[in-house]
């Protein structure tokens, strides 16, 4: 077969004339319009892409003519193990068998586009890119390869991932599609894999000098594998769940006494997510949780935007835990109420929507009880209010917690009520 070639390449150069064509890049369509290609041209190859994303390569052979191997299955009957592209004007080629066939003929229809251009531009840079992407990679990395928390912080499992991807590619890229670029830039990145692989392992720390490759390897593989759950864990870890545990120990105590079954739900979620808790006692608490510090707790974690589904899901959360010991204390209801109404309207404010609160207010009965307000509410401003002088003490979620502070007041001698107010903006 070879010798067959090489008697047909001189009659070629015979049939067609030696003056080389420059082929235009562009879109070409079959004489036949049965199928449209894309053609790149260079000195010594043709790239022809179809609209199914296969690239033929067909290579130089003489002036105007180009060869490409035919893949033939083993027990076919031809005899056409190569196809020859001949180039017939600057706006037309046509495809021939290796006995002279035709097959088919391509014209333009379309040359290449502004953009087409500059990602050709693009592309042609991008190996001078790769090379210098490259170097400040390892650059960055060379200055510091003997510190052991750098090497540490390299995964050594990844960067072996790496040859199992790079090294397919580039013998695909030199063996069967010819792609020297794309192989070059392959190449590139096993160069870094690598160098990524010998940082990991601690190649170059000066403790581990006499250590073999191997060992060093071994060594890395079996530290990370306790160190592989380590970003699952962060990501099946609610938000702000930290002051979720601080939230549920405080509701805990909020009635002066600490059950069991409260301790072990605190633990449950302790445990699944992983966070290390202050050794808990049943009985009464070391320190006192009143309804105002937990719920600027409770604040404090909602004004961190958790997700809106977990914040949801938190009512759920803090309703067992006020049910855990088969007892709901007054202030333990009043604390579900008050912070499922926070998350309710945190939940709306986040959709856009509204909730209802309640508005606490001390009317005064007096110049007095005017002294004695701002006395005990020292920069709170009165305001004037349905014909009145009215000191607006805040909003409130739940109407039992709003009808406890008004409790509080009317014990000190001053007339408080509360009104329902819708609400969209914070607290």
């Amino acid at each position: 077969m070879t010798r067959n070639i090489l008697i047909l390449l001189p009659l070629f150069s015979v049939v067609f004339p030696n003056s080389k064509i420059v082929l235009n890049n562009g879109y070409y369509v079959e004489s036949k319009r049965l199928d449209t290609v894309e053609v790149n041209y260079e000195s010594e190859q043709i790239f022809i892409s179809t609209k199914a994303g296969e690239i033929s390569i067909f290579k130089l052979k003489a002036d105007n003519l180009f060869l490409r191997k035919n893949f033939v299955p083993r027990n076919s009957d031809t005899d056409n193990n190569y196809s020859f592209l001949k180039i017939d004007h600057k706006d037309k080629f046509s495809i021939i068998y290796e006995d002279g066939a035709p097959l088919m003929s391509f014209t333009l229809v379309e040359r290449p586009g502004f953009l087409n251009k500059l990602l050709a531009v693009l592309l042609g840079s991008a190996l001078l890119t790769s090379f210098i992407q490259a170097y400040l990679k390892i650059n960055k990395l060379w200055k510091r390869r003997k510190i052991e928390e750098v090497a540490n912080s390299i995964s050594i499992v990844a960067s072996l991932l790496g040859f199992a991807v790079l090294f397919p590619f580039l013998l695909n890229s030199l063996f069967v599609t010819q792609d020297y670029p794309a192989a070059i830039k392959s190449l590139i990145g096993l160069v870094l894999a690598t160098m990524f692989s010998l940082i990991s392992i601690g190649y170059f720390i000066d403790q581990n000098k006499g250590k073999g490759i191997l060992s060093l390897l071994l060594s890395a593989i079996s530290a990370e594998k306790g160190e592989s759950t380590d970003l699952i864990s962060a990501m099946l870890r609610p938000h702000g769940a930290k002051k979720i545990i601080d939230i549920l120990i405080k509701l805990a105590a909020i009635d002066d006494d600490v059950a069991q079954e409260e301790i072990d739900l605190i633990n449950e979620f302790a445990t699944k997510w992983n966070i290390d808790i202050p050794d808990l006692k049943t009985g009464k608490p070391d320190g006192v949780t009143n309804l105002v510090e937990l719920k600027s707790l409770f604040k404090s974690y909602l004004d961190e935007k958790p997700d809106v589904e977990i914040a949801k899901g938190l009512t759920d959360l803090i309703n067992r835990m006020a049910e855990a010991d088969e007892e709901v204390t007054r202030e333990e209801a009043m604390a579900i109420s008050e912070f499922s109404g926070m998350i309710s309207h945190y939940v709306n404010k986040e959709k856009g929507g509204s909730v209802d609160m309640f508005e606490v207010n001390i009317v005064p009965q007096g110049d007095h009880q005017i002294r004695a307000i701002n006395e005990l509410l020292p920069g709170l401003e009165s305001v004037k209010d349905r014909g009145g002088e009215v000191f607006k003490v805040g909003k409130f979620f739940s109407e039992d917690y709003a009808e406890a502070v008004c409790t509080k007041y009317i014990s000190l001698g001053l007339y408080s009520s509360y009104v329902r107010v819708k609400s969209n903006d914070g607290v």
